[in-house]
């Protein structure tokens, strides 16, 4: 059990209730959300839901063994084409959102009609998973409680808040396997966590905060974790992306895009510039692949 009050920036603690069969998570992103600001394209439209995608798939990884990566991707509304948020075993995240077609910028005036998708990915096959359902709800929080319930049959609450500066995110989750939990008592915790706001959240998280969220229960709150923005782009992957094209297709678009294929990550915006000779290169025998660079940043 943490004692430690201290706030922790960009770092989320894991609770459980003693007396109820519920488990939770507290986030807080600062400089890491910041970081992922600043890469934004079109952050006026885009931030808002990114910054919720982000922080409920970090909270949701948090309480699985992951020994690879989580994926929620939103895809296929009325006016977003596609939005992906990740987060590994490690609590490192990426997301990107692509490009928002409708001036109605609400939940459902971009989501509507399109599906939520979760994907763990996994070492081993039998491990990996992903679930599929309509979204549903006005919000990203309301779409996540509907699969859980959905998917996996479990009540969850979901409080989300961000601005340019800060996210805030609190998970409430019933614990799989466990006897039901009374409609009161889920009902009282729910709207304990509704009271959450960002500016409370904005130094960061302690085991206080918790203690304070939830004052009428016993709650055992485990040390803090940290998280951080993590783009898994390197070298090598871009030039397996060239390599896919195959010789005659990669020495084409060489040519068209006179002389040299420009590729940049969708989640860093990292740019990376291969010539002839690095085309070349690729496709010779004996090339060991990404080996001038092949670091994760």
């Amino acid at each position: 059990m943490s004692t430690d009050t201290r706030p922790q920036a960009d770092a989320l603690i894991n609770f459980l209730f003693d007396q109820l069969p519920v488990r939770g998570v507290l986030l807080q992103l600062g400089s890491s959300w910041r970081e992922v600001v600043a890469l934004q394209r079109d952050a006026e439209r885009t931030l808002p839901l990114l910054a919720d995608s982000l922080a409920a798939t970090t909270m949701m990884a948090s309480t699985m063994k992951l020994t690879g990566m989580l994926t929620l991707q939103l895809q296929g509304g009325a006016g977003l084409g596609m939005l992906i948020a990740q987060c590994d075993a490690q609590l490192g995240f990426r997301g990107m959102c692509g490009e928002i077609e409708s001036e109605d910028l609400s939940f459902a005036g971009l989501l509507a009609g399109g599906r939520l998708s979760m994907t763990v990915e996994a070492r081993r096959p039998q491990d990996r998973y992903q679930g599929i359902v309509p979204v549903a709800g006005e919000s990203l929080a309301a779409a996540l409680a509907h699969y859980y319930r959905d998917s996996a049959q479990l009540d969850a609450h979901f409080v989300l808040l961000s601005d340019t500066q800060s996210v805030a995110g609190l998970m409430l989750q019933k614990m799989p396997e466990s006897d039901p939990i009374e409609a009161d008592h889920w009902h009282r915790l729910c709207m304990m966590a509704d009271t959450l706001t960002l500016d409370e959240m904005r130094d960061g998280v302690s085991a206080h905060m918790v203690h304070k969220l939830f004052a009428e229960d016993d709650v055992r709150a485990y040390p803090e974790r940290d998280t951080r923005f993590h783009c898994r782009c390197t070298a090598a992957r871009a030039e397996r992306a060239v390599r896919m094209l195959g010789e005659l297709d990669a020495k084409a678009l060489l040519k068209e895009r006179g002389g040299q294929i420009d590729i940049t990550c969708e989640f860093c915006n990292r740019h990376r510039t291969l010539d002839a000779v690095d085309v070349s290169r690729l496709f010779t025998d004996d090339v060991i692949e990404g080996a001038s660079n092949d670091r994760v940043h």
